[in-house]
């Protein structure tokens, strides 16, 4: 299989998938070394392809209609992100990324799409096993979570919870 080929087949892979696809199993299916992935991907992001990563493995970017979106600017310690995610995820929102502003790099971003319980396990374990501090540790733990419901009912109940966590940043 040449680049071009391999390359069409790791957006065919990830556009059937409805999950995540990691490194290793796109390695597998195109017979190369993950790290020929991971050059692949930046030349398919490069030439304007919407592929994010997440903790769970790269996803086409899909632009979904149905919903309501909201910004909810935040700011704790290690201490409370388990409690700052299940907040969002228990109440019916999806955590599509952190941000955080940074005085020399400016915008800062990772992409989440933590929808469950179980892709929050998966992060935090993530976490914990890299010894990974938390992007907002570069921002005095101020930063974004963009988050996606259904309902404004259900963005008012995250935002009411993240209230009563004392979680929400008023500046």
């Amino acid at each position: 299989m040449d680049n071009a080929a391999r390359r069409n087949e790791i957006i065919n892979i990830l556009s059937r998938s409805q999950k995540p696809v990691n490194g290793t199993v796109l390695s597998q299916r195109c017979a190369v070394s993950r790290q020929i992935i991971v050059g692949d991907i930046a030349i398919l992001r490069a030439e304007g392809t919407e592929i994010i990563s997440t903790p769970r493995g790269y996803q086409l970017l899909k632009v979904e209609e149905k919903g309501r979106r909201k910004i909810f600017v935040c700011r704790h310690g290690m201490d409370q992100m388990r409690a700052e995610l299940e907040a969002i995820i228990d109440n019916g929102g999806i955590v599509e990324n952190v941000v955080v502003e940074h005085e020399v790099y400016g915008t800062l971003e990772a992409k989440l799409n933590l929808r469950s319980r179980r892709d929050l396990q998966h992060y935090l374990s993530l976490m914990l096993e890299s010894g990974a501090e938390m992007l907002c540790c570069l921002s005095g733990g101020v930063h974004t979570h963009a988050v996606r419901a259904d309902t404004e009912e259900e963005l008012e109940v995250i935002r009411q919870a993240l209230e009563e966590l004392k979680i929400l940043y008023h500046g």
